[in-house]
């Protein structure tokens, strides 16, 4: 009897095994399903070369805007040397005296009145 037992029990395993074989075997037409995964390779394909060219553009506005940062930092630099001597003139003006000024302007201006003094118009200027 035993080997009756181990007969039908194979028997039966071997019975199980091809009816779960037969019911998971799908009738589905994958073709449609091939297309459609072709279109959306097709599709990431076109964003990556997108994305590449996208790349490409980003490398040159952050070069371009390094440049930028640069020049930027350069004129700050200028601006601030234009500042401080600017300042330093107007201190210097500043600490003059009253006879200090009187005697830079009439230095300065002397000539422009010897001229117009020195004009032998009749009209007199």
């Amino acid at each position: 009897m035993n080997r009756i037992n181990t007969i039908i029990i194979c028997i039966t395993a071997l019975a199980i095994f091809f009816i779960l074989k037969q019911k998971n075997t799908p009738d589905v037409d994958i073709s449609q399903y091939e297309t459609e995964i072709n279109l959306l390779q097709i599709q990431l394909n076109e964003l990556q070369e997108a994305n590449d060219s996208l790349a490409a553009i980003e490398k040159e506005l952050e070069s371009k805007i390094a440049s930028y940062d640069v020049t930027i930092k350069n004129l700050k630099s200028q601006i601030n040397v234009i500042k401080r001597e600017t300042k330093a003139k107007l201190d210097s003006v500043d600490k003059f005296g009253d006879d200090e000024l009187e005697r830079f302007f009439t230095e300065r201006y002397r000539q422009l009145y010897d001229s117009i003094k020195k004009a032998n118009s009749e009209t007199g200027n």
